[in-house]
């Protein structure tokens, strides 16, 4: 990412206690990821930093608007989003990669932390797992009406026995 200093935080210079950022994400920002799913944003992310002698706990307060692919029509959608994350800094005496996803592993002597990839992350967990239109009219009718003749069509042809079995199996938790 272009620009991507200034989602770096200097932590080697900071005292003890809590400290606050604040980071806009808006287009540029996800069009600059060529994966990104997010079309357009105005998201705002307050930065909540508690700095202790060898650990960083760090808040992620996500709020915004974004524009993604309905997932019934490929339409653009907007969504609200929101959610809180909490990611955890251990400062030791190797940098370490877990299996944890929420704790990073840095030497004491590294001073800065790039938080771009979190904030994308944490954009992402924000949207819900389902992104569709809230109603079925808002979808775009053409594709709708495609979907329907496909799935009429795929009715009409006989199904393969073998899955027809997997079909009758219960499970009992």
């Amino acid at each position: 990412m272009s620009g991507k200093r200034k989602y770096v935080i200097s932590f080697s210079g900071l005292s003890i206690g809590k400290h606050e950022y604040e980071y806009i994400l808006n287009d540029a920002f996800f069009e600059e990821l060529e994966y990104s799913e997010i079309k357009k944003a105005e998201v705002r992310i307050d930065v909540r930093l508690n700095k202790q002698s060898a650990l960083l706990i760090i808040d992620f307060i996500v709020r915004g608007q974004v524009i993604v692919p309905c997932d019934r029509c490929a339409d653009d959608l907007s969504m609200k989003i929101k959610g809180e994350y909490q990611l955890f800094v251990k400062l030791g005496a190797e940098a370490e990669v877990g299996e944890n996803e929420d704790l990073i592993r840095l030497t004491a002597n590294e001073g800065e932390l790039d938080i771009a990839h979190q904030l994308y992350e944490y954009t992402l967990l924000s949207l819900p797992a389902k992104r569709v239109h809230a109603k079925l009219s808002e979808c775009n009718q053409e594709t709708i009406k495609k979907l329907k003749e496909i799935e009429a069509s795929g009715k009409d042809h006989p199904t393969d026995p073998r899955w027809d079995l997997l079909k009758n199996l219960k499970f009992n938790n």
